[in-house]
This record gives structure tokens, C-alpha cells and sequence, in this order.
């Protein structure tokens, strides 16, 4: 048997096919590329900053002389650019991950050890937003395919039977799964996720992925009924708002306003109490003025985001916004993201800030440079110790919140 080196960016749904393209070709995983017969590298096109390290990467990596596949959106997007940095690579785009020509969700990736076990579900979205590359590297504008129920769960109860301890149930709009079933009984989030913590039976935790806010309003109600009912499920919510103003959002193509996104946060508060809301906010979209940057300024100071993931405009081929009049320029851009960044900390800081002093049982996922990180039950990352943490992985433990950053909150564990 062969081994093979994975070097995966962007998106969890790009960890997971990474994962099943490896399982697929049947090889065992090399540490490093130098002692691989192949290397899979599995790109990611959402930004241009990232494409530029991407292929430098892939030149770099084309230089060791082994079998090459680049797999991946950038692999769809920029093919001939690909090419031109690894002449030799083979390419592999998103809709062959499984070995055919289209994806069809029949293939998800086996649990293989490791406290996370990653759950495709589904892939395109419903949207069609102007500044979007993916819906044409993995589907959009209503292409949806999504996995089948019976098979989720049967991989989410081996992996949890053989030591997983989260699932993260990700997708490129998880909250659209079973779209292409007409959303019937059975084939939507909340009923898979009822399913599976009816089903799978353990001490785990569930993790939900992205979703967009106006298809996430119309099961909200469900949702939230299942995630109050059950202490497995983290209240983690990642909802992209991507401006505040609802000027440009409309030229975004984003079909919602800024009240109804505001509604739909102030819903899952009330719902659930404390729950860990992250947002996206991308800034100088093409004919975004000042005026408009401050109304997204203001949205995070006023819902009070937990994280923000704030991103410059960064031009798409193929896309609508790259162009569009009135782009603004990278100088002002650059100033934007660091106004917008500072808030989103402060705010951060804020609300990390109001657990100090609470009990919170935690669970230990990864050691990050030297920290010992676990999840409380919203997500939040909590720092438990310092050093090595082997001894912790994948277990629970009681901790106090003893002090708070705008990332992490760092614990003291209870005897």
C-alpha cells in the first residue's frame, strides 16, 4: 500500500472530501510530503490572497517530484492556472470526489480516530450572491444534493461507538439539506439532527455548520426546539450577515434585509439564553460608502456578535461584483477591516467577559501552541491548562471560568 500527503484548505466540507478522496485511493497518510507517493492538495477558490498562497504552495510542493493531484474549488476555477504552477498534477474537481463525474452524497468519510468526527451532508446552496465563486466550483442558485439520512447517521453512530466525541455536521449551507427531497419528513436538519441524538447513543456533542439566514428562519422554530431540548447539541449558530447595510446587501444578492437578520438573532436569545453567535461581514464591497461601513460597525456593537469574521472584498473571477463600478480601493479597504476587527474584538471581549466566575463542563478537542482548549456548551473555546494535554483529549471536565479574552475564557479545573 501507498502513502499519500493531504494538504487541505478553506472549509470543513473540504477537510471531509479531502478525507473521502484519501479513503478512496485506499492509501495510508504520510506526515510529510517527502515521504509520500502521492500528494493530494485540496484547494479552496473563496479568496484571492488565499489563491496567491495556494499556488505557491502547489509550486513548491510540484517541485519534489511525486504524483500530484489538486483537487478542490480552486482546481475547478482556475484550472489552466493550476496547471501552469504543477504541470504534471492531476486534477480533481468537487463533483468527482466520490470517483464519478457528479455528486451524489453517497460517499461519506470513515471515522479513523480523533476526537472530531466531520459529517458532509450536503453540498451547493440556494443562493446566487454577486461576490460568490463557490456557486460555481460546487453548485448554487437552488443545486443542492444531500446525503441520505440512514447513511449519516450510521456513520455518526460508528464514529461516536469508536471514540469520537464531536460531530460536526457541515455542509456548503448545511441548514438546505434535503432540498432536493423537498425538505419531506425526515430530510431536513432538524429532523436528521432529532434522529441522530435519538439514535446514537453516547457522550458526545453536536456541532452545526454554516448556514444562511433566510432558508436557517424558516426551520428556526424546529431547530431551536430541538437544540433547547437536548444539552448534546452546541448553541452555536454561524450566520453570515455579510453587511449591515441593506443597500448593500441587496447588491450582494443576500435575500434578506438587515431587520429580519436582526429578528431571526433576537429569536435565538430569547430561545435559548446564552448562545454563541458568529457572523461574516465582508467589507468594501464595490459602492460601499463610508455610511454604509458604519451601519455594519453598528450591527456588530448592537447584537453583540460572539465571533466575526470580517474579510475585504476580494474580486472572483466569473462573478457579478468583481465587475462592478465604484470597487473600492485596497488602502481603504485595509482600513475598514481594521476598524471592524478592533470592534468585534471589544465586543468579544464583552461577552466572554460575562462568564467569568461560572461553572461549565467542557470538552477537551485540541492543544492549540502550547493550550490546552476545550469547547464549553455554546462552543466557546475555554483554556484548561497549558503544555502537553494527552491525558485530556476527548474528556469532560468541570471548570470554573476563572478570567476571559476576546477568544478564549480560561478555565480552572474542579476537582
Amino acid at each position: 500500500m501507498g502513502k499519500i500527503y493531504v494538504e487541505t484548505y478553506g472549509c470543513w466540507l473540504a477537510k471531509a472530501d479531502a478525507e473521502v478522496v484519501r479513503q478512496r485511493l485506499g492509501l495510508e497518510r504520510a506526515d510529510s510530503p517527502e515521504e509520500a507517493d502521492l500528494v493530494l492538495v485540496y484547494t479552496c477558490a473563496v479568496r484571492e490572497d488565499g489563491e496567491v498562497r495556494q499556488l505557491a504552495r502547489i509550486r513548491e510542493l510540484a517541485g519534489l517530484g511525486r504524483r500530484m493531484v489538486v483537487a478542490g474549488c480552486l482546481a475547478r476555477l482556475r484550472p489552466y492556472t493550476v496547471k501552469s504552477a504543477a504541470p504534471g498534477a492531476e486534477l480533481l474537481y468537487p463533483s468527482q470526489v466520490e470517483g464519478g463525474r457528479e455528486r451524489e452524497m453517497r460517499r461519506l468519510p470513515r471515522y479513523e480516530g480523533g476526537v472530531v468526527y466531520v459529517a458532509p451532508l450536503q453540498v451547493g446552496c440556494l443562493g446566487n450572491c454577486t461576490f460568490c465563486a463557490t456557486k460555481y466550483t460546487r453548485g448554487g442558485a437552488g443545486y443542492v444534493r444531500s446525503a441520505s439520512p440512514d447513511d449519516v447517521v450510521a456513520h455518526v453512530r460508528e464514529a461516536v461507538a469508536r471514540g469520537a466525541r464531536e460531530v460536526y455536521l457541515t455542509g456548503q449551507d448545511v441548514i438546505t439539506y434535503g432540498f432536493d427531497a423537498g425538505w419531506r419528513g425526515g430530510w431536513n436538519l432538524p429532523d436528521l439532527l432529532e434522529r441522530i441524538l435519538r439514535e446514537v447513543e453516547g457522550d458526545y456533542r453536536v456541532r452545526i455548520g454554516m448556514s444562511e439566514p433566510w432558508v436557517f428562519a424558516k426551520f428556526a422554530d424546529q431547530l431551536l426546539d430541538v437544540v433547547k431540548r437536548d444539552g448534546r447539541v452546541y448553541r452555536y449558530f454561524h450566520l453570515p450577515v455579510q453587511s449591515g447595510s441593506d443597500r448593500v446587501l441587496r447588491a450582494m444578492g443576500r435575500r434578506y434585509t438587515v431587520g429580519e437578520y436582526r429578528e431571526l438573532v433576537r429569536k435565538i436569545r430569547r430561545e435559548l439564553g446564552d448562545a454563541f453567535i458568529a457572523t461574516d461581514i465582508i467589507v468594501g464591497f464595490p459602492g460601499e460608502a463610508e455610511e454604509e461601513f458604519v451601519e455594519s460597525v453598528k450591527l456588530v456593537e448592537e447584537l453583540k456578535f460572539d465571533k466575526v469574521h470580517v474579510a475585504r472584498f476580494s474580486p472572483r473571477p466569473f462573478t457579478e461584483a468583481a465587475v462592478m463600478p465604484r470597487q473600492v480601493p485596497d488602502a481603504e479597504k485595509k482600513r475598514r477591516s481594521k476598524i471592524l476587527s478592533e470592534v468585534a474584538a471589544r465586543v468579544a471581549l464583552l461577552r466572554n467577559g460575562e462568564r467569568v466566575g461560572r461553572r461549565e463542563v467542557v470538552l477537551v478537542d485540541e492543544v492549540d501552541h502550547g493550550l490546552v482548549v476545550g469547547r464549553a456548551s455554546d462552543y466557546r473555546q475555554v483554556v484548561v491548562k497549558r503544555g502537553a494535554g494527552d491525558e485530556l483529549m476527548g474528556r469532560f471536565v468541570d471548570v470554573r471560568i476563572a478570567g476571559a479574552g476576546p477568544v478564549y475564557l480560561y478555565g480552572e479545573i474542579l476537582e
